[in-house]
């Protein structure tokens, strides 16, 4: 049995989803003391549930067997995402411009180490020891080496890139230029991890937000259009547009479906990649991040 688990950020919540029945199985409430709490990164590690929250500037974990709040952290301003490498839980702070490493076993903040302007996602390579973020607001991504919490490189990339991911082999780097607020469509781009430079890129949709990678295509999100746009990674070619409607957010696959975020109307979307039929469940607000278990 396969679970997704979404974080509704205008909601303060988190939906259990079961992929099974495709039905929402639980909605977990994220404490408040009567403030926003804001969830928009989620990951799980060792049956907990870690979201990093834009409004209270810190992180939440979450008990998944008895599906409740435990324990919340302040780290840094307006926190965008959140990975859990090791004994470490990194989170990014948009507001700050930071990388934080908070100690799970001494619960307080090790190190921070400076990104680019407006870090929104990041990626965890756990073979390799690194990681890489986007930094939304200087066009740019950041690798960073999770062994010494430093620096590898700063790397000039398209306008207003929202997430960058690692491939499966460990080559390259896929990086969601989404063109917010311009005129013309965004495009995934691939990044050498052998030379840093950007072998090509693909145009898909307008304002493309997140993506999935599998061994063979990725799946983009396109929050302008409300499409899907599924990439041929080996020919860097968009092979197929699917029109999902809505603002689509978070993405995800699983066997033959895509699990889209629909940001404007509440929804989560299971679509068949072969015939694109589609059917939806309502969710809390402002679906963004998921992750399956």
């Amino acid at each position: 049995m396969k679970y997704l688990y979404v974080c509704n950020t205008s909601s303060d919540s988190i939906s259990k989803v079961d992929l099974d029945t495709f039905t929402e199985a639980d909605k977990i409430l994220l404490k408040n003391d009567f403030k926003r709490v804001g969830p928009h990164g989620i990951c799980i590690c060792n049956n907990c549930i870690f979201t990093a929250n834009n409004y209270t500037n810190g992180i939440s974990i979450v008990d998944i067997n008895n599906k409740r709040n435990i324990e919340n952290y302040t780290i840094g301003m307006h926190c965008n995402d959140v990975r859990i490498f090791k004994d470490t839980a990194y989170v990014i702070c948009g507001n700050s411009n930071i990388l934080a490493a908070f100690n799970l076993k001494e619960k307080k903040i090790e190190t921070q180490i400076p990104c680019g302007s407006l870090p929104h996602s990041m990626h965890i390579d756990k073979i390799r020891n690194i990681m890489v973020i986007a930094n939304m607001n200087d066009d740019s991504i950041t690798m960073v080496d999770c062994k010494d919490n430093k620096v590898i490189k700063n790397i000039r990339v398209g306008a207003y890139p929202t997430k960058a991911i690692f491939s499966p082999n460990g080559d390259y780097i896929y990086v969601c230029e989404s063109n917010l607020g311009l005129n013309s469509k965004g495009s995934i781009a691939i990044i050498s991890l052998k030379n840093f430079q950007i072998l090509n890129r693909v145009k898909v949709g307008n304002s493309p937000v997140d993506m999935f990678l599998d061994t063979k295509f990725c799946y983009v999100s396109n929050f302008g259009d409300g499409s899907v746009s599924i990439v041929d990674m080996a020919n860097a070619k968009e092979i197929k547009v699917i029109r999902v409607g809505g603002m689509p957010r978070g993405i995800m696959r699983l066997k033959n479906y895509l699990y889209v975020g629909d940001n404007y109307n509440d929804l989560l979307m299971k679509i068949n990649v072969a015939s694109e039929s589609k059917k939806v469940i309502s969710i809390g607000g402002e679906p963004t991040g998921m992750t399956l278990i």
